[in-house]
């Protein structure tokens, strides 16, 4: 974890197809990956040696509505504690940047309950839809 840096920056629409298909999610198409990364409000990188090794980022009107979307770890990095950095950079991220109210939210896999938890999300059971607490 020496070479292990974050940083708040878009990752090119190739690192972000070969971070994808590591963790097996379905390959979108190009122009499609490069619309939605640019409309982001914010995206953090995780990378090693320059290699980007995890991703997530934040959707929404970057006022009263935050979503987020696509943390991605590659499977060699799992459980490693870059999933918690990547959460905790998009948290000061909300947390410095919404109003009062703001509606803060992430959509995910029940298995993924109690990571969300550590952050001030509930689950409920009828849509995956977490909703921030903080």
């Amino acid at each position: 974890m020496n070479n292990i840096t974050i940083t708040g920056k878009k990752p090119t629409v190739e690192e972000y197809i070969q971070l994808r298909n590591s963790i097996g999610w379905k390959i979108l198409q190009y122009d499609k990956i490069e619309k939605g990364l640019d409309n982001s409000i914010y995206c953090v990188c995780v990378e090693n040696q320059g290699n980007i090794i995890g991703f997530g980022r934040i959707i929404g009107d970057g006022g009263t509505v935050f979503y987020i979307q696509d943390i991605m770890i590659a499977p060699s990095y799992q459980r490693q504690q870059i999933g918690t950095l990547i959460m905790r950079k998009l948290m000061d991220y909300i947390n410095d940047n919404c109003v009062d109210d703001a509606i803060i939210g992430l959509i995910a896999i029940s298995e993924l309950d109690k990571f969300y938890k550590k952050f001030g999300f509930t689950y409920n059971q009828n849509n995956c839809f977490y909703r921030y607490n903080g």
